[in-house]
């Protein structure tokens, strides 16, 4: 009987009968991390983990960052046209458009930035791109996102890693749009995602990757849309990520009914030799 097992085992290899075992989803409430690093206090850190089912997920925040600027001029000059009195120094705010590394603040979902509403949300007011990347310890599919608080509108852009290997310091001092074709893919633009009735599915093409970045609407990733959402909408948005569900690749197992085949074809062959002894 056991030879019978390995003529099975064998002609099952060399004839490349499998079937194709379908992937389990895992979703991760991002609301209860296992722990944080780059702790600020109980809402906002640097990073957020979680461990699901064997599958490793950290998170963390990035946007482009703020140029402070002080100006000072001058209010009286003497004969000499020198400056004998100053104005009061004005300073000013800008953006800063290369991508820092930001914190993640818990509070119905995770938003970028440590501030105050709605700008504590992942949004894309005044040119400010706030992007979650989620490192995966394994290539996963991204499939559904949930989301939590929003606010005006939930329209995402999702970017998946295809290069060769990836460190998040990687990302220091670049605009958004030197992502694409550097290692990083569009996956998609989606409209009002997890909106209403909307759905929160993403990624029909069924990309894996290691790495992701989900983020506010980015214009610099183009502006065609996909996903099921068709409802167009205007305005900045801005929202809380929630959940995220994944599917880890589908394994290869062996056909069972090529292999009872080919098991009971044998076992009749054995047992007619036996009569025949």
């Amino acid at each position: 009987m056991r030879s019978i097992k390995l003529v099975i085992a064998g002609l099952a290899m060399a004839f490349g009968v499998t079937n194709t075992a379908s992937a389990t989803p895992i979703s991760f409430n991002l609301t209860a991390p296992d722990s944080r690093l780059g702790v600020y206090n109980s809402t906002y850190a640097k990073q957020y983990n979680y461990e699901k089912e064997d599958l490793g997920l950290a998170v963390t925040g990035w946007s482009y960052g703020i140029k402070t600027t002080t100006t000072q001029t001058c209010a009286k000059y003497n004969k000499k046209n020198e400056c004998t009195k100053y104005n009061k120094p004005v300073t000013t705010t800008s953006l800063n458009e290369a991508i820092e590394q930001d914190y993640v603040g818990k509070w119905d979902g995770l938003g970028v930035e440590k501030t105050d509403t709605p700008n504590h949300a992942v949004d894309n007011e005044g040119g400010d791109y706030d992007m979650h990347l989620l490192s995966f310890d394994e290539l996963v599919k991204l499939t559904t996102l949930d989301l939590g608080w929003y606010q005006t509108d939930t329209d995402i852009s999702v970017l998946a890693f295809n290069g060769t290997s990836f460190d998040s310091s990687s990302l220091l001092g670049k605009k958004w749009q030197d992502l694409i074709g550097n290692g990083w893919q569009l996956v998609g633009n989606y409209y009002n995602v997890d909106y209403g009735t909307n759905s929160g599915a993403v990624n029909q093409g069924g990309v894996f990757s290691q790495y992701w970045l989900v983020g506010a609407y980015n214009p610099n990733f183009g502006n065609t849309f996909s996903g099921p959402n068709v409802n167009k909408s205007s305005g900045n948005d801005y929202y809380k990520l929630k959940g995220v569900t994944v599917e880890r690749p589908p394994v290869e197992v062996p056909e069972p009914s090529a292999l009872l085949l080919i098991g009971l074809g044998l076992l009749g062959l054995n047992f007619a030799r036996r009569r025949t002894a």
